[in-house]
């Protein structure tokens, strides 16, 4: 008789243990959140736009650099001439040996690109374009409110008015 107590104990505590696994981690709050987070498209977009405000991104910015190296050569042949005219007739003479004058020029193109994380401007516009409209809304409600608050105080006085004509013209009558 013991022997089948101590294996229904047994089946008990391990029908304990398994029962207190499945609530901890089926019942798991930060878990659930996670799953609506990552499956519903809105939900998603919420949590990450908040992310992105306090979690920008590290290097939103690419800088990509391209040298191009051009090298220029110029020759130039310096003579040392003497021209003699005879009997009308020019005659060209060399006095000296030609010189050849090579010269380099060598030029350095540096072009640089920089590369823009479009996600984080994206957000900042968004969040531009969200302040804008509000301001909007707001000026539009707060010109409704005034023309309200208007038109009442016209009714209260013009309401006062009569009130004061009728009760004096009352006290008139005999």
């Amino acid at each position: 008789m013991t022997n089948v107590m101590g294996n229904k104990t047994k089946v008990f505590a391990v029908y304990l243990i398994c029962l207190l696994l499945l609530i901890t981690f089926g019942c798991n709050p930060v878990m659930k959140a996670e799953r609506r987070v990552l499956n519903n498209l809105e939900s998603s977009e919420r949590v990450f736009r908040e992310l992105e405000k306090t979690r920008p991104c590290a290097n939103d910015t690419t800088i990509i650099t391209k040298n191009d190296t051009t090298l220029l050569v110029d020759t130039i042949t310096n003579y040392k001439t003497d021209t003699i005219n005879i009997n009308g007739v020019e005659y060209i003479t060399i006095k000296e040996q030609p010189k050849t004058i090579v010269k380099t020029i060598k030029v350095n193109q540096i072009k640089t690109n920089y590369i823009v994380d479009t996600r984080r401007l994206g957000i900042m516009a968004d969040s531009v374009r969200y302040y804008k409209v509000n301001a909007q809304i707001n000026k539009e409600v707060g010109n409704k409110w005034k023309w309200r608050f208007w038109g009442l105080l016209g009714i209260l006085i013009g309401f006062i008015l009569i009130k004061r004509f009728v009760w004096s013209f009352l006290n008139t009558l005999p």
